[in-house]
């Protein structure tokens, strides 16, 4: 062990002129070698039967994906154990997987038992991945500078939150909407347990909430209340119109845990029913019950991508120009302010803070652009203090 300390420099010098060879090698594959390739260039069928399909569930080592036809409809009651084909394998990887939930892949067959498993399912090798059409992605929480991808090629985002049980971040939510808004993706707010603020909230929180709700619908955001777990949710009218809007798409469910993911899709039909956590105690431990992505085709129509709650969101930093587009609200009055790239913050003629400070926006969302501007949104969205009074 001693000797290796004392050649690790040398050592490793080595290793790494070795890599980056292999890294050039990788990078220097001819177009159709390339992980990521045009559906249009696909060559589906002939001696190797390659055929399209959908990656429907992502794991450490492998994904399970079914196949999806011209009309790209997914036959999810045919699935396939997959595995990224080597010759990929050994590429620069900027994010968690090669692959995630949502992806359009090629697969062939595996005739050859490339893939080591003794799951009783048919087993493929991924070959390309379809250029993604939009996704949501976060930090790795446990890979620094390495993006998790949550879901990929997704029609909107389903953002769901709870008034009471965990307590709905707002901060949170605005973080969603500003990766749904630069992705192009429509966004929809769900607010469950609504029995639960009548029942147990104060005067004062059922005000608060129901003034925030009505500000986000008034940004032009589709926001449902509802209690997805009650016995005749099925027949409220709020589930009816969100079963409208999940009828020929795909959807992504994301939020806190603990929130009625789950409860929420059950009301849907799911070919896959999903596993409630009875323990009433779940409401107020915050804790997930789903424990990864799962693409599931709905009886009502439509597909949905359910995905583990989470604790905390943090995604790539954006400058003020992006992220200020983000907000709706804010967009009339871009490139208004003295300064071309203005920030917002403390610049003179800033026509943004002078519309917050005359009421014509709301303090709260300007707070939270501020946040995720400066890095202070935290720990499930929470804003630390910042350079606005309330």
């Amino acid at each position: 062990m001693a000797r290796w300390h004392m050649r690790d420099t040398d050592r490793l010098e080595k290793v790494g002129k070795i890599r980056k060879k292999s890294r050039k090698k990788t990078h220097a594959l001819d177009a159709g070698e390339t992980f990521e390739l045009d559906s249009k260039e696909w060559r589906v069928g002939g001696a190797d039967g390659a055929f399209p399909a959908r990656v429907v569930e992502v794991h450490k080592r492998y994904a399970f994906i079914s196949t999806e036809n011209d009309l790209k409809k997914v036959d999810t009651r045919d699935v396939w154990l997959a595995e990224v084909a080597r010759k990929h394998l050994v590429a620069h990887r900027a994010e968690r997987n090669f692959v995630a939930v949502g992806d359009h892949v090629l697969c062939t067959p595996d005739r050859e038992h490339t893939v080591k498993s003794q799951a009783d399912l048919p087993k493929c090798v991924i070959q390309h991945l379809d250029p993604r059409r939009s996704k949501i992605a976060r930090l790795d929480p446990h890979t620094p500078g390495r993006a998790h991808v949550l879901a990929t090629n997704m029609d909107q985002l389903l953002i769901v939150a709870s008034y009471l049980s965990p307590k709905v971040k707002w901060g949170l939510i605005d973080r969603y909407l500003v990766l749904a808004e630069s992705e192009g993706v429509e966004a929809i707010i769900v607010l469950n347990k609504e029995d639960l603020l009548a029942a147990e909230g104060t005067p004062e929180e059922i005000a608060s909430e129901k003034a925030m709700v009505e500000l986000y619908r008034g940004l032009g955001y589709q926001v449902f209340s509802l209690q997805a777990n009650a016995k005749d949710a099925k027949e409220h009218p709020e589930i009816n119109r969100l079963e409208s809007l999940l009828k020929d798409k795909i959807t992504l469910l994301s939020g806190h845990s603990g929130v009625g993911k789950s409860s929420l899709v059950n009301l849907f039909i799911p070919e896959i029913v999903q596993a409630v956590e009875e323990d009433d105690n779940i409401f107020y431990k915050g804790r997930h019950t789903t424990s990864f992505a799962s693409f599931i085709k709905l009886g009502t129509g439509g597909y949905v991508i359910d995905t583990p709650g989470i604790r905390s969101f943090t995604f790539e930093e954006k400058g003020p120009i992006e992220l200020s587009h983000c907000f709706v609200e804010f967009r009339p009055l871009l490139g208004k302010c003295k300064f071309r790239e203005c920030r917002h913050m403390d610049e003179p003629e800033c026509v943004i803070r002078a519309a917050v400070e005359a009421g014509q926006l709301s303090r709260w969302r300007y707070k939270s652009y501020l946040g995720i501007l400066l890095g202070a949104t935290g720990r499930e969205g929470r804003i630390r203090d910042l350079p606005i009074e309330d």
